[in-house]
């Protein structure tokens, strides 16, 4: 796969319109909605419902089980064509959805709050289904929106705008829900990312259909599911989803439970350690990820942040509630991990798909991710509620159920590391060993200047 050129041709009035649009509608309205939907708040609301550890671990897993939606989609994209008519149709469908999971407390009685719970599940689960059908619709479209010299420089400046955006989100919601975490208040805060997530997607309308036209030979919802696994090339980078989404999907939302309940950090300060730290490191590095990626390629920037994220579960599971340093660490790290998976992965996406089948391939990704993704947070809430009052002190510290899920976490992490992503399809990407040389030099190379400015005094 060459690599990205740099930008010398000045876009066109309509690209920079299309582009500015793509920008700021998940940049803005997009990132609000989903800081405000999922994390934290999502967590601490089914707490509230009474979701136990392994009520939890399925919640998350409906964050990713709509699967099927992807084959559906990819099998209307064949036919039809109509990327931009699916997409729309499907997400100004869901993120409406937010306002019904903030009113179930309103609309189901307290003597039957058992069904609250299944309610919430079912709602994340229809939006989980409507969102993959809006993927592989958005993707294959953006395609052609974005033009492939610009396209890992702009995912990145994309991708800065949207960790701003959560940022702001996660900091404001965490410290409302510590003022006030009563039913009302999640009713708002849903509702008003309903709004926001609604106007992410109503942007799209003023961003023109792009090759609608259905495929010469359209592939039948069986070829949908095996055409991108006879891609050998392909196919490694379907291993390298799957196991990145049992590494991260294992977790769960254990580690802001972790935060929140174990430790009793609050709301506010699981969001500032969970999201907004990360988020803030994520915005700064975002652009510079999209620079190393066009330079280096995306095979040795996944390699060096996912090694980096190997620690990380263990990490969390060290942190106590006077542990400030240890924390700001982990969120360090963690967000310097985020900002460039998120913008290598998207990159070789587009990359690895061909123009022709690109849905299929999408769906694929998402099928793999999603199937795989929504069995790990199971295995974790299993795993979690089998050990529930289990403790063993060891070396000053007491381990407990969610310490063996971050421990199984970061060994899902060391095979992720040594056998998947070494396999990566991308034979022009550079060493990892020359990223990592050229990481260092920066800093090296200021305080060398540094060192020689003081000589000269």
């Amino acid at each position: 796969m060459p690599l990205a050129k740099p930008f010398r041709r000045r876009p066109t009035s309509r690209l920079r319109t299309n582009l500015s649009i793509v920008l700021v509608s998940w940049g803005v309205f997009g990132a609000c909605w989903w800081n405000a939907v999922l994390g934290t708040p999502y967590t601490a609301y089914a707490r509230r419902l009474g979701a136990s550890p392994l009520m939890l671990g399925l919640l998350s897993s409906a964050v990713l089980m709509g699967v099927l939606g992807q084959v559906i989609s990819a099998f209307l994209i064949e036919r039809t064509g109509k990327r931009k008519t699916i997409f729309l149709a499907a997400d100004l469908v869901q993120r409406p959805l937010w306002v019904l999971v903030g009113a179930l407390p309103f609309l189901i009685p307290p003597q039957h709050a058992q069904w609250r719970l299944v309610g919430l599940l079912g709602l994340t689960l229809l939006s989980s289904f409507l969102g993959q059908i809006g993927s592989p619709a958005w993707v294959s479209w953006m395609a052609y929106v974005i033009p492939g010299r610009i396209r890992a420089r702009f995912l990145g400046a994309r991708y800065q705008v949207a960790t701003i955006t959560g940022m702001i989100t996660a900091l404001v919601v965490g410290k409302v829900l510590d003022w006030d975490s009563s039913y009302r208040t999640f009713f708002v805060i849903f509702g008003l990312a309903a709004f926001m997530g609604t106007v992410d997607i109503v942007m799209f309308f003023f961003i023109p259909r792009r090759h609608e036209w259905p495929a010469a030979d359209p592939l039948s919802p069986l070829g949908i599911l095996t055409t991108p696994w006879r891609d050998q090339r392909f196919r490694r980078y379907l291993y390298y989803t799957g196991m990145s989404a049992a590494t991260y999907g294992v977790m769960g939302q254990f580690g802001t439970l972790y935060l929140l309940e174990n430790i009793s950090l609050g709301k506010f300060l699981t969001n500032l350690y969970m999201y907004v730290i990360p988020l803030s490191i994520a915005a700064v590095l975002g652009p510079t990820a999209g620079r190393q990626i066009s330079r280096f390629g995306n095979r040795p920037v996944l390699l060096v942040v996912t090694l980096l994220a190997v620690p990380l579960p263990l990490m969390w599971g060290l942190c106590t509630h006077n542990s400030h340093l240890l924390l700001l660490t982990t969120a360090a790290i963690a967000g310097v991990v985020t900002a460039a998976q998120a913008v290598a992965e998207l990159n070789m996406l587009f990359a690895l798909t061909p123009a022709t089948q690109r849905s299929a391939y999408v769906a694929s990704v998402s099928l793999t991710a999603g199937l795989v993704g929504a069995g790990a947070p199971v295995v974790g809430g299993i795993i979690a509620q089998s050990l529930v009052g289990w403790h063993l002190p060891l070396a000053g510290i007491t381990l407990v159920n969610l310490h063996v899920v971050f421990l199984v976490a970061t060994v899902l992490r060391v095979a992720h590391v040594a056998l998947f992503i070494p396999r990566l399809p991308e034979p022009d990407a550079r060493p990892a060993s020359e990223l990592v040389a050229d990481v260092l030099r920066g800093p090296a190379g200021a305080a060398g200047a540094a060192m020689r400015r003081l000589r000269g005094r």
